[in-house]
């Protein structure tokens, strides 16, 4: 698999990651949609923060990966020239799904 994101270039792979990133969001906030209205309950208040925290911790972990697991393997292998674009293309990418979601939202 390492030499398919090596055929890829620099933006197109930036494009995948950052739809990843968006795809990921979206699953996520479809899971709050479903699971929010279900700790309404007094009794289990206990159990939502819990939740939060790990949803949080993990969620960290899967967007960083996204974003940041091939750049730090370019890092690694001392492309660093390639890691930083890489890694400014999937911001740039993230910054217009960004744009389109608020321009989409205030229509």
């Amino acid at each position: 698999m390492h030499t398919v994101f090596k055929k890829l270039s620099a933006p197109f792979l930036a494009f995948l990651q950052a739809s990843g990133l968006v795809s990921y969001i979206i699953l996520i906030s479809l899971f709050f949609n479903f699971v929010a209205p279900n700790f309404s309950d007094s009794s289990e208040n206990f159990y939502a923060p819990m939740l939060m925290l790990l949803l949080f911790v993990i969620s960290a972990v899967i967007s960083g990966l996204l974003v940041l697991g091939r750049a730090g393997m370019l890092f690694w292998e001392k492309k660093y020239k390639e890691s930083f674009t890489l890694v400014g293309w999937t911001v740039g990418w993230g910054i217009l799904y960004l744009l389109t979601f608020v321009l989409i939202l205030s229509n």
